[in-house]
């Protein structure tokens, strides 16, 4: 028996509603996205190319070159998102917060030391499990960041966004000469750190009085050193002669001073302070105490070329209370105890102290010869070298080492800062009196 199927009446169907779309990113967000992606893909494949290449100078300026040219090309050849974010405010903003960062990193691990530091003073053991900071430091090459592949890039992406940024608003014109006057500042200073960073050189010159000339530098290689973990030097010509006339030290007068002394553990006095005895100025001492000069009283005439010594009456307060010391005289070698404490005030003449020091020098070069003088804050500049006064022996007073500096990107950067400068000014008080009467 066939049985036909019931067919089941069904009420009405309400209709089926459409997911909800999602929002899509705002051109903001897109933007934000893309300047992410541009830092994280410097960053990353910069550390990878680093594993093969040493960081220095020259991998720096090439990498960067390379980059900042074939983004800039890129962006402009390619119409689109990548160009207007390369010449955008949220770009910059973002490229220096990562140029900060980066400056906050190469500033909290030491720079350039032998490979050895590293370990022995950022391996550590938490919990008795070792943290190898110091081999992962080498292994990431952090302990040369300023010179690394994507530190470079880093710099690339900012040339790039200058560059792209000034020909999109090409061409020049009297509104806007300040903004391009300020972008061709940043430009010329990069390109002068490019030449500083490559063709800078920093060495050391040791001259003696009576001496013979020298004509080299001796300069440390930057993060290069030998299997001992010294740094590794070269001799670098410096296009000249020169030589050490006369080498001066410049003392400072005698003078009297209160100082202030400790009984160590091992039983020895260590001067911890010393004040000028100006009457009537209060001084606190590391222990709480407070003492003040009530009067000095210039001393008498001694012997034939003696000089007189002065007297000083000193005032302390101490736990409590309150005294003044018997007149001191500083050839007396008297001292005071502070109550409460191994320490001791004495009124005291200090030797002559050495305030600077200069060499005369002369510089031959081709027959011609200039003469020169170079002293503590006071460089002599010659040839493209600028020589500072370094260090000197106290046992040797016919030696003076002098700092010989050569860098050709100085007057690059400073030029740079300049045409900045003038640009500021030029958008502040010119192109503001420009657009007064369209504004109005």
């Amino acid at each position: 028996m066939n049985s036909s199927p019931s067919t089941a009446t069904a009420g009405p169907v309400a209709p089926i509603e459409p997911l909800p779309s999602l929002p899509r990113p705002t051109a903001a967000t897109r933007e934000v996205r893309l300047i992410a992606l541009l830092v994280a893909g410097v960053i990353a494949v910069g550390s990878s190319l680093q594993l093969f290449v040493a960081p220095g100078p020259v991998a720096l300026v090439a990498a960067g070159a390379i980059a900042g040219v074939a983004l800039a090309v890129l962006a402009l050849a390619l119409p689109g998102r990548l160009r207007v974010t390369l010449g955008g405010f949220r770009f910059v903003a973002v490229l220096l917060t990562a140029l900060a960062m980066a400056a906050i990193l190469g500033t909290l691990v030491l720079q350039g030391k032998p490979p050895g530091l590293y370990a022995a003073k950022y391996n550590v053991q938490v919990g008795g499990v070792p943290l190898p900071i110091g081999d992962a430091i080498l292994a990431l090459r952090l302990d040369d960041i300023f010179h690394s592949l994507w530190f470079g890039g880093l710099l690339a992406l900012l040339g790039a966004g200058v560059a792209v940024s000034t020909v999109q608003r090409w061409p020049v014109r009297l509104r806007s000469a300040g903004f391009f006057t300020c972008h061709v500042g940043l430009l010329t200073t990069l390109a002068g750190t490019a030449l500083s960073a490559t063709l800078s050189v920093k060495g050391q010159v040791d001259l003696h009085a009576g001496g013979r000339s020298v004509d080299r530098a001796e300069a440390l290689v930057p993060g290069l050193f030998d299997t001992e973990g010294r740094p590794v030097s070269v001799q670098v010509p410096l296009g000249f002669d020169l030589r050490l006339d006369r080498f001066d030290l410049v003392h400072y007068g005698s003078e009297y001073r209160v100082g202030y002394y400790e009984l160590a553990e091992d039983g020895r006095e260590r001067l911890r302070a010393s004040f000028d005895p100006e009457p009537g100025v209060r001084h606190r001492l590391p222990g709480g105490a407070v003492f003040r000069t009530a009067t000095i009283t210039p001393g008498a005439a001694g012997g034939a070329g003696a000089k007189p010594d002065p007297t000083a009456v000193l005032q302390i307060d101490a736990d409590g209370k309150s005294f003044e010391t018997p007149p001191l005289a500083a050839s007396a070698a008297k001292v005071v105890p502070i109550p409460g404490g191994k320490a001791f005030l004495t009124f005291e003449r200090r030797e002559e102290d050495v305030k600077s020091f200069r060499s005369a020098v002369t510089v031959t070069q081709g027959g011609s010869s200039r003469t020169g003088v170079v002293s503590v804050n006071e460089p002599f500049t010659y040839g493209g070298w600028t020589f500072y006064q370094s260090n000197y022996r106290q046992e040797d007073p016919t030696y003076s080492g002098l700092q010989a500096v050569r860098d050709p990107g100085v007057p690059w950067v400073f030029l740079g800062f300049a045409l900045i400068s003038a640009g500021v000014i030029y958008m502040f008080y010119v192109e503001n009196r420009l657009k007064r009467p369209r504004a109005a």
